[in-house]
C-alpha cells in the first residue's frame, strides 16, 4: 500500500487514494482557496492521489443552478491554487468531471431520455444527437483544461446514476438509436 505506483504517465508516491468527495466548497466565493487548504493537508499527510469533488463540463450538467463548472480557461487558471498546493507536498490530484444528467436540480437538465429521477424536481429533456456530441466535446474540453490547471489526471463520473450511467442503464436510456436500446 505504501510502495510507489507507476501509472505510465505519472508515478504515485504510494497507493493511498482519497476518493472523490463533494465538500460543498466548490460553489463558495473563496471555495478554491479553502479546497486548496483542505487537499493540501491530505497531501501533507501522505496521500498519493486525491480526486476532487465533481465539476460540471457545461452549464446543463451542473447539479444545482450554482454548482461549479469547469469549462473555460478562467476556471483552469483559478484551479492552479488547488493543484499547486497538492504538488508542493509531493501529492497528485485528479479532477472529477461530473454531469448530473437527470439528477440535476434545475429546469435545464438533459439526459439519455426524458425520465425524471425520483430525487429531482424537474424532468430532463432527452438529448438530441447534436446535444450528445456537444456534451462529449464538453467532457474533452474539461479534460484539456484540467491539464492546463496542473491536474495529474481526470476521473469521469460514470456511476451512481449520473449522466454516463444513465446512457449505460436500460432503465434510463429508452431511445432505440445509436446511443440507446437493449444491451
Amino acid at each position: 500500500l505504501l510502495k510507489p505506483l507507476d501509472l505510465g504517465f505519472t508515478q504515485l508516491r504510494n497507493r493511498v487514494l482519497m476518493g472523490s468527495m463533494h465538500t460543498g466548497l466548490e460553489e463558495h466565493k473563496e471555495g478554491l482557496q479553502k479546497l486548496a487548504a483542505f487537499y493540501e493537508e491530505r497531501a501533507k499527510g501522505g496521500v498519493g492521489l486525491i480526486v476532487t469533488g465533481g465539476f460540471s463540463p457545461n452549464l446543463r450538467g451542473r447539479l444545482h443552478p450554482l454548482s461549479a463548472e469547469f469549462s473555460k480557461p478562467k476556471h483552469a487558471k483559478a484551479h492552479r491554487v488547488v493543484t499547486d498546493a497538492v504538488h508542493k507536498h509531493g501529492g497528485k490530484i485528479a479532477l472529477q468531471i461530473l454531469h448530473a444528467g437527470r439528477y440535476a436540480m434545475h429546469p435545464f437538465a438533459q439526459s439519455a431520455s426524458g425520465i425524471k429521477a425520483p430525487i429531482a424536481k424537474f424532468a430532463p429533456s432527452e438529448m438530441s444527437e447534436r446535444q450528445i456530441k456537444k456534451t462529449i466535446d464538453a467532457f474533452a474540453n474539461s479534460a484539456e483544461l484540467a491539464q492546463l490547471a496542473g491536474y495529474d489526471g481526470v476521473e469521469l463520473m460514470g456511476s451512481e446514476g449520473y449522466l454516463i450511467n444513465q446512457f449505460l442503464c436500460k432503465r434510463t436510456n429508452m431511445p432505440y438509436d445509436d446511443w440507446g436500446g437493449s444491451y
